[in-house]
């Protein structure tokens, strides 16, 4: 994964960044940005899953006075916005078709469409984008389209999830410790070697993120003494896992 940032960050390529909710796909995207020649231009992020269909399109593109009911003034959208840097589509599989199509536009003809506007406006935007989904299997049932999803996969970062990680579960959960004791201005109280194996067997269905939420939680209940098999237990869910919700 570092090889691969290091050798697509420098260019202009479109890279997509693909794995399981949790493994760090933003940052992999934030390091692209920071080591290409646009580090000191805008890095504009944008979940297609947070913002509603209805408003997706305006968000990104924005609109003109009396595009629709409400829309009192001309509004620039992000990608406008982010003009000469890099633009994040993040979670870019659940994007509506239509959406899609404009998209395509923009990727091959560098250039955006307000709504309810007739001008098209140049622009000059890195795009990287990520997902969660199975864009070969999107396309194959008509959900994604295929002209997109080639010009995606031009570079494709994969992230592998935690469950297949185990060997940077030591250090990841050393880090969050130091991090979130650090940020409570209170002590690193460490894990047991009991408390280890207890994460090591877990399975993380929702990868650094959950490992991080779960030692966060352990941490607040410790009382000062080293994090042992129950405190971990307990901040997983109880028992072998579940419990886990990410964060709002």
């Amino acid at each position: 994964v570092f090889k691969a940032i290091g050798r697509a960050a420098p260019t202009e390529a479109l890279v997509l960044i693909r794995g399981e909710s949790g493994t760090g796909k933003e940052l992999v995207a934030r390091a692209l940005w920071q080591h290409s020649g646009r580090a000191d231009k805008p890095f504009v992020v944008i979940n297609c899953v947070a913002i509603p269909d209805t408003l997706l399109e305006s968000e990104l593109f924005g609109y003109e006075k009396g595009a629709f009911t409400g829309a009192s003034a001309r509004r620039v959208g992000k990608i406008e916005q982010a003009n000469r840097g890099t633009v994040f589509l993040d979670e870019i599989g659940d994007m509506p078709l239509n959406i899609q199509a404009k998209i395509l536009r923009l990727l091959q003809e560098k250039q955006v469409e307000r709504l309810g506007g007739r001008e098209l406006i140049p622009v000059d935007v890195r795009i990287l984008a990520a997902t969660n989904r199975d864009l070969e299997t999107a396309v194959a049932e008509g959900r994604f389209r295929e002209d997109l999803y080639y010009r995606l996969k031009v570079v494709s970062v994969d992230l592998p999830p935690l469950r297949q990680r185990e060997g940077d579960l030591p250090p990841l959960a050393e880090h969050f410790l130091r991090r979130y004791s650090r940020e409570m201005d209170m002590q690193n109280p460490g894990l047991t070697p009991e408390a280890l194996d207890v994460l090591s067997a877990h399975t993380w269905p929702g990868n650094v993120r959950e490992l991080g939420n779960t030692l966060h939680k352990a941490l607040i209940f410790s009382r000062g003494c080293p994090i042992g098999p129950e405190e971990i237990r307990q901040a997983i869910g109880g028992g072998g896992g579940g419990g886990f919700a990410p964060p709002g």
